[in-house]
């Protein structure tokens, strides 16, 4: 939840999540840590943490539009979630899609290669929403710019890298950068 998030990829001294158990509430106490109450309990923590979350990306400055990025079908988890906060911390991914830029992908491209992981070239895809761009490493035949160019204008855009080697996934949630954030910014004092 808070882990898979980014607004701008830096970090305020005062970014912190803490849950407490204060003993207030009459539930029944729990003694096993295999008790199904426990599981009620943490999906319902992670539902509103994913949601809290989410909220925070939202926010960011100037943000226009919340984008979900997600990696599937990478060597582990790990080099999922890489890939993943490698895209999402992309300034130049980000400001292509504060921009609308239907060739976004390309960024999407350069951000993959800038995480360092290995990955199979020939068994990459990538999709805009539903509009594949990239299949087995290669630009699509029937790309239409116009096409991706409405879906960039949406608020809420998707991402969907699929690196064709395993078994590990990973969602990671950012939003673009305006001329609005540069403004907030550069006249904020800190």
């Amino acid at each position: 939840t808070f882990n898979s998030i980014t607004v701008d990829g830096d970090t305020s001294t005062n970014d912190m999540v803490a849950i407490f158990a204060t003993g207030k509430a009459k539930n029944s106490k729990i003694y096993n840590v295999l008790d199904p109450k426990l599981h009620d309990f943490e999906k319902a923590l992670h539902r509103l943490s994913l949601n809290l979350a989410k909220q925070i990306v939202v926010d960011g400055e100037g943000a226009t539009k919340f984008i979900t990025i997600e990696v599937i079908n990478a060597r582990s988890t790990s080099m999922a979630k890489n890939v993943a906060m490698s895209i999402a911390n992309s300034p130049l991914f980000k400001t292509a899609v504060g921009g609308e830029d239907p060739n976004a992908w390309g960024r999407i491209i350069m951000a993959i290669g800038k995480s360092g992981e290995n990955i199979i070239e020939s068994r990459l895809n990538i999709r805009l929403g539903d509009l594949k761009v990239i299949e087995k490493g290669k630009f699509v035949l029937n790309y239409d710019e116009k096409i991706v160019k409405e879906y960039m204008e949406w608020e809420a855009i998707e991402i969907n890298v699929d690196i064709n080697i395993g078994m590990g996934n990973f969602t990671a949630y950012t939003c673009d950068f305006t001329k609005q954030y540069i403004d907030i910014n550069t006249n904020y004092r800190s």
